[in-house]
């Protein structure tokens, strides 16, 4: 058995560069666990659009199959960045074509 964490940030900028708008629920209730379940802290990433909703499953799935490779330029802002970034480290914008 193999855990695959997506963080929230990383998932919602991946939506952002796409044109799906989200909101990070909890982003700072990690602090929280042990006054609260450990459920009620984690953080949740919603859609504004429900209609857009199965095309964000479609990509944060697919974050899963990135390969391990090179560079990448950012389509943004131009900057160069490892291969296995998902997100520009300099602007946050998504690195991958969808």
């Amino acid at each position: 058995m193999k855990r695959v964490h997506i963080d929230a940030q990383l998932a919602a900028d991946t939506l952002a560069a796409v044109g799906i708008a989200t909101h990070i629920l909890n982003a700072h209730a990690a602090g929280a666990v042990g006054d609260l379940p450990f459920l009620h802290a984690q953080p949740e990433l919603w859609i504004d659009d429900e209609a857009q909703a199965e095309r964000a499953r479609a990509i944060l799935a697919s974050l899963r199959d990135v390969p391990v490779s090179g560079e990448k330029s950012c389509p943004r802002c131009g900057e160069v960045n490892p291969g296995h970034f998902l997100s520009c480290w300099h602007c946050g914008g998504g690195l991958r074509d969808y």
